[in-house]
C-alpha cells in the first residue's frame, strides 16, 4: 500500500479527471477561512464538472453542523443547483475525495486543502471509506438538486424567467456567472415539468413558488 503527496493542483485534476463519480466528505468549514466553501479545492473542482460530463457528485456534510455558520443551508442550496447532490452523514469524516471509487484523496489539513492531501490508488480499505459515507442515506436529509421554492436563489432566477429577462443580464444583476444561471434555469424547468421558460414561470406562478 502506497500513498504519494499531492499538491491543490493535483487534487484539482484528480477530481475533475473522474469518469463516473465523486464523493467528498467535508467534516465542516471554518467561518474564518479566507476562501468560501464553493471556491475550496475540492468543491470548486466538483463543480466543474457537473452539468453535462454525467459524472455523478456526492458530497457527504456532518448533520450536527448543518444549517449552522459551518455550513449555512444556503451555500448548500446553492451546490444543489450546480448538481451536487448534498447529504448528511450521522457523524464528522475525514475531509477526503474518493474518485471513481478507486482513487482515494485525504487532506492533511481538514479545513482545507491548501497543506495538499495524501493520495492512493487501488487501496484496500477504499470499500470501507465508500461504505462510512454512502451507507446512511435517509430520503429526508438530502437537498435535492431543484431546491425547490425555499431556496432564495431558485425564487429570484424564477422571478428574472417570468420578467423574460435575458440570460446575460439576469446573471449579472445576480452576481452569478452564466453558465450557473443557465444550469439552474434548466433544473428549474425540469423540476417544474416544463418545456419552456413562459411556462416555467406560468407554473411557478400558479405554485405561489415566487
Amino acid at each position: 500500500m502506497r500513498m504519494n503527496f499531492a499538491g491543490p493542483s493535483q487534487i484539482r485534476r484528480a477530481i475533475q479527471g473522474a469518469r463516473q463519480e465523486v464523493l467528498l466528505s467535508l467534516p465542516g468549514h471554518d467561518p474564518a477561512c479566507e476562501q468560501q466553501l464553493e471556491q475550496q479545492v475540492d468543491t470548486a473542482a466538483a463543480r466543474s464538472i457537473t452539468g453535462d460530463s454525467g459524472v455523478a457528485v456526492k458530497m457527504y456534510v456532518p448533520s450536527s453542523v448543518r444549517g449552522t455558520d459551518q455550513l449555512p443551508e444556503r451555500t448548500l442550496a446553492m451546490l444543489a443547483m450546480e448538481g451536487l447532490e448534498i447529504h448528511s452523514a450521522p457523524g464528522r469524516n475525514p475531509r477526503m475525495a474518493i474518485i471513481d471509487r478507486s482513487i482515494v484523496v485525504l487532506a492533511r489539513n481538514q479545513a482545507d486543502y491548501g497543506d495538499g492531501a495524501l493520495i492512493g490508488h487501488g487501496l484496500p480499505f477504499t470499500p470501507i471509506l465508500v461504505r462510512s459515507l454512502t451507507s446512511y442515506l435517509p430520503e429526508d436529509d438530502t437537498v435535492p438538486p431543484d431546491a425547490d421554492a425555499l431556496n432564495p436563489i431558485s425564487r429570484e432566477v424564477l422571478r428574472q424567467l417570468t420578467l423574460g429577462t435575458k440570460d446575460e443580464a439576469a446573471a449579472r444583476e445576480m452576481g452569478m456567472a452564466l453558465r450557473t444561471y443557465r444550469r439552474t434555469v434548466a433544473r428549474i424547468m425540469d423540476s417544474l415539468d416544463a418545456r419552456s421558460r413562459f411556462q416555467a414561470g406560468y407554473v411557478a406562478a400558479q405554485r405561489n413558488l415566487l
